[in-house]
């Protein structure tokens, strides 16, 4: 699953999730801590959110975090465990490489710039 179907994915389960909650865009930028347009950014598919973002949207949701990145709108509604177990697990592998990737980037921006600094 390619990046873009996974935010689609994100941006329309945040928008489910917080109208079953019974919540405008507004009281959910309140209850989470975020702005209004950035809540209204992730739901229209702009701005992808962080590990932290989805911790704080599951929270003012009452939801769990991955449950915004499923492809099924209820995760307790899906039938099939070993399914919900393979998501999770490729999930997880796709989280592991993009952060190893950032943080790969964020050091080798740095040593550069250490680098070019000291000669």
């Amino acid at each position: 699953m390619d990046s873009f179907k996974l935010q689609q994915i994100f941006s329309n389960n945040l928008k489910n999730a917080r109208k079953r909650a019974s919540l405008s865009q507004m009281r959910l930028a309140e209850e989470a801590n975020l702005s209004v347009s950035y809540i209204c950014d992730l739901e229209s598919g702009r701005r992808w959110g962080t590990p932290e973002t989805f911790s704080k949207l599951a929270k003012a949701l009452k939801i769990n975090p991955y449950e915004l990145l499923l492809p099924t709108e209820d995760f307790s509604k899906a039938k099939d465990f070993c399914y919900q177990k393979d998501l999770l697990l490729k999930f997880n592998v796709f989280l592991r490489d993009n952060l190893n990737a950032t943080i790969n980037s964020a050091i080798t921006d740095s040593l550069k710039k250490f680098i070019n600094e000291e000669f």
